[in-house]
């Protein structure tokens, strides 16, 4: 188990039982019970050097921040409705710069149906962004634990290309340290491929529409979002369901971008998508008879969905290959852990 998690598992322990909490910290958002009917509830910060690069432009700053905590309520299946954001930043930036982060967290989340309705301003040393995110839940909230054996899992979109983004924007970072004119070509990386890798991990799709279908249909046993990596998110997702997640090597949707930037640093595409992190795409199970519903939910939608695994009896998150298998739910970030 990753500090992270058993933070979270402490935490959780000093919390006094509420007939309100319908959803209690440990997934990827809290319900609570309201006479008018059940609210949804995220949080997440991004904090400069940690969760972006400084300099980073600060309207795609602010998208990036409402697109993370959008991905929150994704997971459980619910529509977004207001944000309160929260920006420390150095003052010498100027008013310009909180106001660029909340046009991009405004347009961001508006895409969704969430209105801004305030917020806080402070000075700091180095930029930090948070945003506390609500939203109604589409029907029974999906969580983390509703997994069961025999099922199958699948996997939105492609994992890893937010992660081979963020090495490329270190690079092109380092590059105008030294004074290089700004350039999105390399030799053997298209301009094309270049752009569609750097905007997964600046301006992510969460899969908001996706998310409240699945909850919809009733086809989703269980989920999580894909931030911090999929080897470690798919332990979370095995842990919570006390089973063992099982995904099959060849099955995972690598994009050609992945799989030519790997090529270009000498690096394995399989391992950006198990560590990398910053994906906030969605990991679910669901019936085997719940195929075809969902390849059409797929179609209709314009998401691509890759059955990726099975849900077996036991614990863990295991990568299979053939006949070998290898234990990835330690693979990916953790803020209580080295920086990556």
């Amino acid at each position: 188990m990753k500090p992270e998690d058993r933070f979270v598992e402490r935490l959780r322990a000093l919390l006094p039982a509420s007939a309100s909490v319908l959803l209690p910290p440990g997934d990827d958002a809290a319900v609570v019970a309201r006479p008018s009917g059940p609210l949804a509830a995220t949080t997440d910060l991004l904090v400069e050097d940690v969760d972006f690069l400084r300099g980073e432009d600060p309207e795609r700053l602010g998208r990036r921040a409402a697109a993370v905590n959008l991905s929150d309520l994704a997971a459980i299946g619910a529509q977004p409705e207001f944000f309160l954001l929260a920006i420390g930043f150095r003052t010498e930036l100027g008013e310009d710069f909180p106001l660029s982060i909340a046009r991009g967290a405004v347009a961001r989340a508006g895409e969704f149906g969430a209105a801004l309705v305030g917020g806080d301003l402070s000075a700091a040393p180095q930029t930090i962004v948070a945003i506390a995110l609500w939203g109604t839940p589409a029907a029974a909230p999906i969580t983390r634990g509703g997994a069961s054996p025999g099922e199958a899992v699948w996997l939105s979109g492609s994992p890893g290309q937010a992660a081979a983004g963020l090495r490329l924007a270190r690079i092109l970072a380092a590059f105008a340290e030294q004074g290089a004119k700004p350039t999105e070509r390399f030799p053997s990386l298209s301009s094309a491929d270049q752009r569609a890798l750097l905007d997964a991990y600046h301006d992510p799709s969460p899969r908001v529409a996706l998310g409240l279908s699945l909850a919809r249909l009733g086809v989703a046993s269980a989920a999580i979002d894909v931030s911090d990596g999929l080897g470690v998110d798919a332990g979370r997702l095995a842990h919570s369901s006390r089973v063992r997640i099982v995904l099959e090597r060849d099955a995972l949707p690598l994009s050609r971008p992945l799989r030519a930037f790997a090529e270009m640093e000498a690096l394995d595409p399989i391992e950006l998508a198990l560590s990398g992190g910053d994906d906030y795409e969605l990991l679910f199970t669901a019936r085997e008879g719940d195929a075809p519903r969902l390849e059409a939910c797929s179609r209709e939608l314009g998401v691509p969905v890759t059955r990726v695994g099975r849900v077996e009896s036991g614990r863990g998150a295991l990568l299979r290959d053939g006949g070998l298998e290898r234990h990835i739910a330690s693979l990916g970030h953790d803020h209580l852990e080295a920086a990556r």
